[in-house]
């Protein structure tokens, strides 16, 4: 069997009518140099990409006859001394314990731009990183850490099908520059982060491993634990221990598909319950200038994922109740009820027909809002709405889908609250846990819409701050400086006034006073 690896990404023009073509032009004569020192997969979708873009490119290999295969035809296959001294610009393309192997090109690589492209094998909090230990081999060259975050799969179908942005790192802006003019021309986009301190923190980035989800995908898991424990107990061990009951053949899916709804509707009243703490904090403290506590902060930050989280169980609910009517035990119940409508028995009653109608009709459309949540989320669906559609979007939908999956729940549940048969081991049923946190948030987004909050809430936002109030009355009497003899108030956002005595005063101060002290300090 061939080696896969002996088979170039991209071959040559001359190797028959089924290869594969570059997306642009060959490089033209006179075109910028650049230089890749490396053989392996990134080094050939580089090299590619820049020959589609229009470059020269001189690869380095220690084995020029064996690795000249691999590469496109337009691109030059030479030694690693050859590829140095030709090019101006040299990305480093090998693993970052074999960059002392290129100690030996020190003097050819002198004054020249290094574009570090390596990544290491695990987090590296406490550094140096591999750019900053680069440049320490290579002191008389400018070392530029850049191209680490995208793939080699990216880099051979361009930016089309992956992300544009590529991260950046220097000491050295010309060099820097050099780099991002040719992110450019390649169709990426170029981030300057900054020194090449900030290289550490660009080597990391592709070895996260979801750092945002964790908190929420945990959350999701223990409340899918509490509720899924607490149903069994309810709808399973209970009619078990008290009647014989066997039904744990409810466990796969009936009692799954009662706990997936628990966990979305909580998930979701999780989203919108930190806006009302912060909205809450600002009203007590009269300002928006104060920094939250670093819990309220993260909390605020993982609202997009808290959402998804609950719009994926919402959706694996829905797959289950679709699911239910083809289990064998639905057949079973179906046959019996055929059975006791033969014997004469009324099985049809107003109120379940009602309930059923009703909650089925409410999931549906809280479902539909949650989707549209959800797909707006979405980064390249965010950027075509703007800010007052995103948050339409996003606020009032979501709290009109927080309010529609509330009310499938209530008749869901409908009267069985009042219902002694439904406390099983003295527990109360599921859907009356679940309405606590949503009928606390719909609350508190109620109240905050009257209109007293709301005003005093939207002057705090708009920078109005209770402590920097100052309020200047303007007597009619004493006045000699034209004046019209009226009362004003005035408020003014500046920084409370200190008395001698060091105490700041934030009531009304008559102006004629400081009118008379000026005055007097004039004569």
């Amino acid at each position: 069997m061939p080696d896969e690896m002996a088979r170039p990404l991209i071959r040559g023009r001359g190797e028959g009518g089924g290869s594969r073509h570059l997306e642009a032009s060959t490089s033209e004569h006179g075109a910028p140099v650049v230089g890749i020192l490396g053989t392996g997969d990134f080094s050939r979708s580089l090299a590619s990409r820049l020959v589609a873009s229009g470059y020269h490119v001189v690869v380095g290999s220690r084995n020029p006859k064996r690795s000249a295969a691999l590469f496109p035809e337009e691109a030059e296959v030479t030694s690693q001394m050859e590829a140095a001294s030709q090019a101006d610009l040299v990305f480093v393309a090998v693993f970052p314990e074999h960059h002392s192997t290129l100690v030996e090109l020190k003097p050819t690589l002198a004054g020249k731009t290094l574009v570090d492209v390596s990544n290491g094998l695990r987090i590296n909090r406490d550094g140096p990183s591999n750019a900053e230990q680069l440049a320490e081999l290579f002191p008389e060259s400018s070392v530029v850490k850049g191209f680490n975050t995208i793939s080699a799969w990216t880099l051979q179908m361009g930016p089309r099908d992956g992300s544009r942005q590529i991260f950046l790192c220097g000491n050295n802006s010309k060099a820097k520059s050099s780099v991002m003019q040719l992110c450019r021309r390649m169709g990426f986009v170029p981030v300057d982060m900054g020194l090449l301190s900030s290289s550490l923190e660009i080597e990391n980035l592709p070895l996260y491993l979801f750092p945002s989800w964790r908190v929420p995908v945990f959350c999701t898991l223990s409340l899918f634990v509490f509720f899924y424990v607490y149903n069994f107990l309810r709808d399973v061990l209970q009619p078990y221990v008290t009647a014989g009951k066997s039904v744990f053949y409810k466990m796969p899916i009936n009692t799954v598909n009662v706990t997936l709804p628990a966990v979305a509707l909580v998930m979701l009243s999780l989203v919108y319950l930190p806006g009302l703490c912060a909205a809450l904090l600002q009203l007590w403290w009269g300002t928006k200038y104060n920094r939250f506590p670093s819990w309220l902060d993260r909390w605020l930050n993982s609202r997009k994922q808290l959402g998804l989280c609950s719009f994926w169980c919402a959706a694996l609910h829905a797959i289950y109740s679709l699911c239910l009517p083809m289990r064998k035990s639905a057949r079973f119940k179906l046959l019996i009820t055929a059975q006791q409508m033969k014997g004469g028995d009324d099985v049809w009653v107003d109120a379940e027909v009602w309930r059923m109608e009703l909650y089925l009709s409410a999931g549906i459309m809280a479902l539909g809002l949650l989707s549209l949540l959800a797909v707006t989320s979405l980064p390249s669906v965010a950027n075509t709405v703007n800010w007052r559609e995103f948050s339409f979007i996003q606020s009032t939908l979501g709290y009109c889908a927080l309010s529609t999956a509330t009310v499938h729940t209530l008749l869901y549940g409908w009267d069985h609250a009042f219902d002694p048969d439904q406390y099983r081991f003295l527990m109360p049923p599921t859907f009356m846990l679940v309405l606590v946190l949503p009928a606390v948030v719909l609350l508190g987004r109620l109240a905050l819409l009257a209109p007293c909050v709301a005003r005093r809430l939207g002057r705090i936002r708009r920078g109005w701050e209770k402590s920097r109030h100052l309020h200047f009355a303007l007597p009619g009497d004493g006045f000699c400086n034209g004046l019209e003899e009226r009362m004003v108030k005035v408020s003014v956002r500046q920084p409370p006034a200190v008395c001698n005595d060091g105490v700041a005063f934030r009531n009304h101060l008559p102006l004629h006073s400081v009118t008379k002290d000026t005055t007097a300090g004039r004569a």
